[in-house]
């Protein structure tokens, strides 16, 4: 995704929230849990 309007501002503010993982790291993470669960 060369571009991206995601703005976690408020959330990291009010929450603390903060990505720990990349994009490079989560996508593939996320496609082999996928296919995994649904035996794809």
């Amino acid at each position: 995704m060369p571009k991206t309007f995601a703005d976690i501002d408020a959330i990291s503010d009010n929450l603390g929230y903060r990505p720990a993982v990349s994009i490079e790291q989560g996508v593939p993470e996320f496609v082999r849990w996928y296919r995994d669960y649904h035996g794809v």
